[in-house]
């Protein structure tokens, strides 16, 4: 990989997040090869703020070592390359950019748009959706101005424009509306709770099935920001399966992305997923890093790198640092004062 600019690379082999600098940032372009993760700036903001370092809350992920990417950051370009011939539609990499909107309330929320850049023979596809802790239609977007280019080797065309990005996270299309129908996400807090918690649903309403949890834990973290929460040095972030039926090649990317396919405590969950009821938890005690699954605990030094990864790229770590952040909905102020009352004897 060669660096002409300022950006940070989560290394799959180790989880750890690495700082680069040069004193020819002005250049702002970079040359990417090799599978890896590697995140560059963005001019528009972060969904949590000073969760990511240096503002370099962008992604761009390869998957095989067989993908290319190249990166101008003046021109707000990204072109990737491939001219391998695969069996089967594969994913080969992916973008993905973080902005904000301003919701009908008129509240600023942060907005992420990912697309995914598969291969099938020697044909590129693009498949692209957008994130957002509350469901909605967004006005003034602001999201970094990039597009992206595909090149099989002997011709290149433009598969995203910023005009398409913008509109994508502005009015949702038809399936993506479908899609948030069908998904449910659950404000777990209740009888005086203060960490986000929060259960993932498929379904319409009562007739849909739970198929994940989320938790995060830092004592006397509410209200504070994500970052200044992890900087004491004391949390957890909790994922549960509440359903056996979660793909595997999704759990296989999730710990490719997030810097945990290496941890040799998590090998059965590369090769088969999640189990019902299974749990994954990364935290840190005292600052001390460390990731826990099927009841053993091993010492994880980029535990930190990894759970801030999650927390600002996926979507449920997107609602779950949301959630954080802000107060609870008022029908259920209502019932924990209700409680609160009760529990007082008045």
């Amino acid at each position: 990989m060669h660096i002409r600019s300022s950006f940070s690379v989560r290394h799959v082999a180790t989880g750890l997040a690495l700082a680069f600098a040069s004193a020819f940032a002005l250049a702002n372009a970079a040359d990417f090869t090799g599978r890896g993760v590697f995140n560059f700036k963005s001019d528009s903001g972060c969904p949590f703020g000073s969760l990511a370092a240096a503002g370099d809350c962008n992604r761009l992920a390869l998957d095989d070592a067989d993908t290319r990417a190249a990166l101008d950051g003046a021109a707000h370009a990204i072109r990737f390359t491939n001219t391998r011939s695969y069996g089967e539609k594969t994913i080969v990499g992916d973008v993905l950019l973080q902005g904000s909107g301003q919701a009908r309330s008129g509240q600023r929320v942060p907005l992420t748009f990912h697309a995914l850049l598969s291969r099938s023979g020697t044909e590129w596809s693009v498949s692209s959706h957008a994130h957002s802790p509350v469901g909605d239609e967004f006005g003034d977007i602001r999201i970094d101005p990039y597009q992206v280019i595909v090149n099989d080797g002997s011709a290149e065309r433009v598969v995203l424009t910023p005009a398409q990005i913008t509109e994508a996270l502005a009015k949702p299309s038809l399936t993506a509306r479908l899609a948030n129908v069908l998904v449910q996400v659950n404000d777990n807090r209740t009888g005086g709770a203060k960490d986000a918690d929060i259960t993932i649903g498929l379904g319409l309403s009562k007739a849909s099935k739970s198929v994940a949890r989320a938790r995060f834990h830092a004592p006397g973290a509410k209200g504070r920001e994500l970052a200044e929460a992890m900087q004491q040095g004391n949390w957890t972030l909790e994922l549960q399966a509440l359903s056996g039926q979660i793909p595997r090649q999704v759990v296989q990317r999730d710990l490719f992305l997030y810097g945990l396919e290496s941890q040799s405590l998590l090998q059965p969950l590369l090769q088969r997923g999640f189990r019902k009821n299974e749990k994954l938890v990364l935290g840190a005690t005292n600052g001390k890093g460390y990731v826990r699954y099927d009841g053993q605990q091993r010492e994880f030094a980029g535990a930190d790198a990894a759970a801030r990864a999650f927390l600002q790229d996926s979507f449920i770590g997107l609602v779950l640092g949301w959630q954080q952040q802000q107060p609870l909905p008022p029908q259920q102020q209502q019932q924990q004062q209700a409680l609160k009352t009760k529990a007082d004897g008045r």
